[in-house]
């Protein structure tokens, strides 16, 4: 009797014992899986702050539940289903500040897992930080950003001042916002330097790195045209630019044949432009005796002549031997024309 009631316990606990393994053996994990984190602002106060997450937008989970449903959590996953929002607010306390920095905690129950999951989180590996800063509003004068570093002049810029919304601890350190470097707008082709050269430039997008809105995003840039004067310039010597170790020695005709009157148009200036008048003797082939060439013109930038074109000039090509050098005329020992300013 006793060895039938002990058969009978021996049954029943290992019927259990198989019981609880294969229930053990329905539950199975997925480790350290990671699930992206979506932080929002409240809506309330959405357009006064703008977010910077400054660390890790996910977190990592494992997780423990059937194998079915595993399977199931694995897909979702794959197919990045599986994410984590958490809404912030800032304290009524801390709202006069320009800046608010916190971490968000993420709990289990805060993921959506499918029935029957249970998510895993360790402690310490479930925080995501974050800084908010305060977004104004305030109305900057514009300054053209020139490309290059020459000075921009004479810049008209409509409108002259602009709205812009960004970051409050940005915004209160700035007198001014840019534009885009831009070149200057250029004249229409064959225009006179006295008309205004008109475009438009966006406006930067970006202050101390970070995002910034403009109104209007772009400004018209005017450049006025230049006042204009005539310049008439008496007695300008004319020089012979020779080529290295030239063989003939060049002689004006007479003392006036050497000596040229210029009318000029450029911007107006307290001084008298510099301009050099030359016979170019570098290019081409030259015999003893009496020659003519034209008369070349170097002006300085924005200039202009104001009368016909340079006429030829007469002169004398003489061989080295014969002509003593105090007899010489002003040349310019160089085969390389003078380079224009």
């Amino acid at each position: 009797m006793i060895d039938r009631m002990l058969s009978l316990v021996m049954a029943v606990c290992l019927a259990l014992l198989i019981w609880l393994y294969a229930r053990s053996r329905e539950q199975e994990m997925l480790d350290n899986e990671p699930v992206p984190v979506e932080v929002v602002v409240a809506l309330h106060q959405a357009d006064h702050y703008s977010l910077e997450l400054t660390g890790s937008r996910q977190v990592t989970v494992s997780f423990s539940g059937p194998a079915q449903r595993l399977r199931e959590l694995r897909m979702m996953l794959h197919r990045k289903e599986l994410t984590i929002t958490k809404t912030i607010t800032v304290p009524d306390e801390r709202l006069g500040e320009s800046r608010f920095s916190d971490v968000v905690v993420i709990e289990a129950s805060d993921i959506k897992a499918p029935q029957g999951i249970t998510p895993i989180i360790l402690e310490g590996r479930n925080r995501v930080p974050f800084t908010l800063h305060r977004v104004v509003e305030r109305r900057l004068p514009v300054r053209f950003d020139n490309i290059r570093d020459a000075p921009a002049g004479a810049v008209v810029l409509e409108p002259s001042t602009v709205l812009v919304r960004g970051p409050q601890e940005v915004l209160d350190r700035v007198q001014s916002i840019p534009t885009q470097p831009s070149e200057l707008p250029s004249r229409p082709l064959h225009a006179p330097p006295n008309v205004t050269a008109i475009g438009r430039v966006p406006m930067v997008e970006e202050l101390e790195g970070r995002p910034v809105k403009v109104t209007p995003p772009q400004v018209i840039v005017r450049v006025p045209g230049q006042a204009r004067k005539t310049y008439e310039l008496t007695d300008v010597q004319v020089q012979f630019l020779c080529p290295p170790n030239f063989h003939l020695r060049p002689k004006f005709i007479d003392e006036r044949s050497g000596k040229v009157t210029l009318k000029l148009l450029g911007p107006v200036t307290d001084e008298l432009p510099k301009v050099q008048a030359f016979i170019d003797l570098s290019k081409g082939k030259f015999v003893s005796g009496l020659n003519h060439e034209p008369l070349q013109i170097q002006l300085p930038r924005d200039f202009q002549l104001a009368q016909d074109p340079p006429r030829v000039i007469a002169f004398e090509l003489l061989p080295a031997d014969f002509l003593p050098d105090s007899l010489g005329m002003p040349s310019i020992p160089s085969s390389t024309p003078p380079v224009r300013e």
